[in-house]
């Protein structure tokens, strides 16, 4: 990897300090135990527990780091300016999920900006990194940033977002736009990812994973963000993702179908990237301080108040019988309803936030995102590289939507459309699925089927079945490679099998949250009136 402002050879998801931690930070972790029972305490004494737990653990090696530090500081440690010069690198030199790291360096500026434990040259070099960052793909570089998921769309547009709003006049040197204009580019986006996240929920579906980065991401534009639209939109579209957790928890643990996840965090509580928030928000899971970056952010944004409601469901563990059935996402045949054209880049950049490169609608305009952003440079989009000089020949005889229809088994493996859920629970398991989503076709990072005894205890089932044709590639993992374990026992299936609710829960899939009429501005409706509750708090 070239070096860009910072060092080279910078391994993805690793933060490693430049210095030696201060004195003060400890060498050895607390642990903490998983809390399965509703707590007595209110989140103003978890807050504080999450803070001094923080404090007394060592710095975590992966990108929460920064977030972690955030934390120290804020329970009144020493600032780790080895690490936050590590994050700053990071940032730089433009490794994957620099816009996760991004985050953590302007919740830094905005929030610790006049700190005196922080160098003046730290500071300053912050403020230099922020006015050096790719903020969409569309701005000059060629990377292997990963910047069209779900969770990446938001961060990527929020950080713009607060990014310009802090620095008005300023030139931010990749685009060559101000700080304003860089605002204003980056508003209709987050404007409209809120929308369809209220509207339609979220394509990555419960995700153990990637609904902690959405978090991030919306508790910084909760708590920093001056328009009081996108405010009130992000709070809202927050209190939505947290009753998609209350409603599918089990004592302290995301224990659902996930439309993203990874092998550890399937079979661990403790490995979920979510953990470390649902026990700061509703006093069930524990502070782990593995991946979870969304805790600090949350305990750092006073902005934000938990509606009374939410924390009532989660505490309602006592109940003989519960059955959640929630249908989440949008069909892509059905774009136009959501005021989508698959044909216009920034619409089909929406829809990639679903994974639908190779769908028959989508695949043309993404070839020209293949072009017009170098992205056939870009690890990720490796296969496509591999395989250029055919797709040209078949977009040369307008054969290439007709190919992707034929090959969707194989190559959309990726797509994550509608989807119906189930969850029932009684106080002692949980059961979860999504609903015959995609019989026979391939998968990914799918995780459809889960049983869940305790924190530790599931049961979970993914069939690893070979391609159906001939010369298959297999799967690939962020740089191109063959993913190890993927599909696999844990992680992903080879062919997505039908899974039906059990017993007296099946039956035709019942909308119970039907989706509102097409995008406008925002109406009260069935999804809508969850939030009336607001004012119980």
């Amino acid at each position: 990897m070239a070096k860009i402002g910072g060092r080279a050879g910078l391994e993805p998801g690793v933060l490693v300090p430049t210095r030696p931690a201060p004195a003060g930070v400890p060498s050895r972790p607390s642990a903490d135990a998983h809390v399965s029972e509703p707590p007595s305490g209110d989140l103003a004494s978890r807050r504080e527990a999450l803070l001094a737990h923080v404090a007394g653990c060592p710095t975590p090696g992966t990108l929460a780091a920064v977030f972690h530090e955030l934390g120290r500081l804020a329970a009144g440690g020493p600032a780790h300016v080895g690490l936050f010069e590590a994050a700053l690198d990071y940032v730089d030199a433009r490794v994957d999920c620099a816009d996760f790291v991004m985050h953590g360096i302007l919740r830094l500026l905005l929030q610790f900006g006049e700190d005196p434990r922080l160098p003046a040259g730290l500071l300053r070099r912050a403020r230099e990194t922020v006015l050096g960052f790719k903020y969409w793909p569309d701005e000059p570089g060629v990377d292997s940033l990963c910047s069209w998921t779900e969770n990446h769309q938001i961060l990527f547009a929020a950080a713009a977002h607060l990014a310009g709003q802090r620095h008005p006049d300023a030139i931010f040197a990749n685009s060559g736009l101000s700080g304003r204009e860089l605002a204003r580019v980056a508003r209709p986006r987050i404007l409209r990812w809120l929308e369809l996240r209220f509207r339609t929920g979220f394509s990555e579906w419960l995700s153990n994973c990637y609904y902690d980065e959405d978090l991030t991401a919306l508790a910084s534009l909760v708590e920093f963000s001056g328009e009081e639209e996108i405010r009130r939109r992000a709070e809202l579209v927050l209190d939505l993702l947290l009753f998609d957790m209350v409603l599918h928890h089990y004592r302290g643990v995301f224990a659902s179908t996930h439309g993203r996840s990874y092998g550890p965090m399937k079979k661990w509580a403790a490995e979920e990237a979510t953990v470390d928030t649902y026990r700061l928000l509703f006093g069930m899971g524990s502070f782990a301080r593995r991946e979870n970056m969304s805790a600090v952010c949350l305990a750092l944004t006073p902005r934000y108040q938990v509606p009374a409601v939410l924390g009532a469901i989660a505490r309602d563990l006592a109940r003989e019988e519960v059955v959640v059935r929630q249908r989440v996402g949008i069909r892509v045949d059905e774009a136009e309803r959501w005021g989508l054209d698959p044909s216009r880049i920034e619409d089909a950049m929406t829809l990639l936030s679903l994974e639908a490169y190779t769908h028959p609608r989508v695949i043309e305009t993404f070839v020209c995102m293949l072009d017009a952003w170098g992205w056939w440079e870009n690890e990720f989009f490796a296969p496509f590289r591999a395989a250029r000089d055919g797709i040209r020949r078949l977009g040369r005889q307008d054969r290439l939507a007709a190919f992707a229809r034929e090959m969707a088994h194989d190559i959309g493996r990726n797509l994550r459309e509608e989807v119906n859920l189930v969850t029932y629970r009684t106080p002692d398991y949980q059961l979860s699925s999504a609903q015959d989503w995609r019989p026979g076709s391939g998968g990914d990072q799918q995780h459809l089927w889960q049983a869940t005894l305790g924190p530790d205890a599931d049961l979970l089932h993914h069939p690893s079945r070979p391609p159906r044709r001939p010369g298959h590639p297999g799967l690939v993992d962020r740089l191109g490679q063959p993913a190890a374990g993927r599909p696999g026992r844990e992680r992903g299936a080879g062919s997505l099998r039908h899974r039906r609710a059990p017993g007296a829960l099946r039956g035709e899939p019942q909308p119970l949250h039907p989706r509102l009429a097409a995008p406008g501005p925002l109406r009260r409706g069935p999804r809508a009136r969850r939030l009336d509750l607001r004012a119980s708090r």
